[in-house]
């Protein structure tokens, strides 16, 4: 068994999940400029391209992950637990570009402090997830718990920014109704976001704990 982990079928299924996380990192930090450029359509575009193609670059690499998953015997984990984690982060990496494009649609070209505190986190989050993806690769618990209590934190704290932005959107007299519903949405989706990352290190957590 120790053979196994070691081969190239660990190695390939471990890059390609390092490489998925990069991804979601590099569209998280275009997402953090977008919006902090939100009132600035030439740089808000400039990041717009830059988080389609991490998207672009992160649905290759979950089809990768997928075609070899259909034509692997051996392989470094369980099976599902490779599917569930690429497939998750892909959800980051969907809601991500989602929350850029509602920007656009909606033509929002102002956020409250929350939205652009929870980019900012979400930035600091995703790059921890990108640890806690390659201390997999080690298949020992002490490679990713330190990037992994970061990435619990994190989401910690954009849950209670989330939960101050709602309060605000609702208590403030100075939004239009269909401004609350616009930025209550981007809200949501970054807070969904943030779920997800911890999501993906709960699993990677699982599959050490599991072997011990």
């Amino acid at each position: 068994m120790a053979m196994l982990f070691s081969g190239w079928r660990g190695r390939t299924f471990f890059a390609l999940l390092r490489q998925q996380a990069d991804a979601v990192s590099a569209g998280s930090t275009a997402l953090r400029a977008f919006l902090w450029a939100v009132a600035d359509p030439a740089a808000r575009q400039v990041q717009a391209i830059a988080i389609r193609e991490a998207e672009r670059r992160g649905d290759e690499l979950e089809r990768a992950v997928t075609d070899r998953l259909d034509r692997a015997v051996l392989l470094p984990v369980r099976r599902e637990d490779i599917y569930v984690i690429s497939g998750t982060l892909e959800s980051v990496m969907d809601i991500i570009e989602g929350v850029a494009n509602r920007v656009e649609l909606y033509a929002i070209t102002a956020l409250t402090p929350e939205v652009l505190a929870m980019a900012d986190l979400l930035t600091d989050q995703t790059s921890a997830l990108v640890d806690v993806v390659t201390g997999l690769q080690s298949l020992r618990r002490t490679a990713v718990s330190e990037p992994a209590q970061h990435c619990k934190t994190m989401e910690a704290e954009i849950d209670k920014i989330y939960r101050t932005g709602l309060a605000r959107l609702f208590r403030t007299p100075d939004f239009a109704p269909l401004e609350v519903l616009k930025l209550k949405e981007v809200l949501e989706r970054l807070e969904e976001a943030s779920d997800h990352c911890e999501d993906v290190t709960r699993l990677v957590e699982g599959i050490l704990i599991k072997r011990g």
